[in-house]
């Protein structure tokens, strides 16, 4: 009885043994596994990238946004204890490319539109809350190059920057300028233009001025990790004849996540430096910031 009662617990023994080293061993492959797909994922990956893009045309539409509302009813500590206050900011980028063989042609617009409302909800004071507009930008830019190697190309761009809300088209930024274009790989774009002019277009109220001047465009967009998107673009215009009052820049990134179907999460920043417009300001610098809702076509 004692040596049957032994050899079944060798048995059983030997049994979960067999099953400890099955389990170690089924564990060592999916190891193996996984190393050899993240191999895999990173050859697709590097081989994508090494594919030529496709000729012809390609359009891109996105945007994000903003919306905020905050309403006190009765809060003591606050100095309006009965307010309501709600803005809201929209951020839209449309774009549309022709790459040929030997020369592309770029076009890009971007609208940012913003609205503010305060509601004091107070006797003393007239209830004329209604929403006042904010953000104001319109910037269409139009971009031809004639390529002379495969990342230099002889190029000329037109910008037209100005507001559509208040004071619409007063005043209107024109720049029209030649030079280079140097695109190093999709992810970066440098335009380089020193023979450009600033066309400012104002009402006889508005004391602004033109110049020649140096014309810098610099982009770049690219999928830092799956499903984030960063982008950021500058554009500089550097006046030769009065480097200080009459230059300018606009500088803006955002990064977008995508979580469905092209729908997520949106972040953008802005500054925008032009002493023509802050004149009589304690700030040359101007800035807004956005986070909302994002969409991707």
């Amino acid at each position: 009885m004692a040596k049957q009662i032994l050899l079944l617990l060798l048995i059983v023994g030997f049994t979960i043994d067999l099953a400890a080293q099955n389990v170690d061993s089924l564990k060592e492959r999916q190891s193996e596994l996984r190393d050899l797909i993240q191999s895999l994922e990173t050859d697709l990956k590097q081989t994508t990238t090494m594919i030529p893009p496709e000729l012809g045309w390609s359009f891109r539409y996105s945007g994000t946004l903003g919306f905020t509302f905050n309403r006190l009813n009765n809060w003591a500590t606050a100095s309006n204890p009965n307010s309501e206050t709600s803005a809201i900011q929209v951020s839209m980028l449309g774009r549309a490319n022709l790459r040929e063989e030997n020369y592309f042609w770029r076009n890009t617009a971007r609208l940012n539109l913003g609205w503010q409302r305060q509601d004091l909800k107070r006797d003393d004071v007239p209830d004329e809350s209604k929403y006042e507009p904010t953000v104001d930008v319109l910037q269409i830019n139009s971009l031809y190059g004639y390529k002379v190697s495969p990342k230099l190309s002889i190029s000329a761009m037109a910008e037209f920057r100005t507001t559509i809300i208040e004071n619409a088209f007063d005043p209107a930024y024109l720049d029209i300028g030649t030079g280079a274009t140097w695109t190093p790989n999709d992810h970066w774009l440098v335009v380089l233009h020193p023979l450009n002019y600033n066309f400012i277009i104002a009402s006889d109220e508005l004391d602004f001025e033109s110049s020649l001047g140096t014309k810098l465009l610099v982009e770049y967009s690219r999928e830092i990790i799956d499903g984030f998107l960063l982008s950021s673009n500058f554009t500089g215009f550097l006046s030769y004849e009065d480097a200080d009052d009459l230059s300018n820049f606009n500088w803006t990134t955002g990064l977008n996540f995508k979580a469905f179907r092209g729908i997520g999460v949106g972040i953008e920043y802005a500054l925008r430096w032009n002493k023509q417009e802050t004149r009589g300001l304690d700030d040359d610098i101007q800035s807004y910031f956005l986070v909302g809702l994002s969409y991707t076509l």
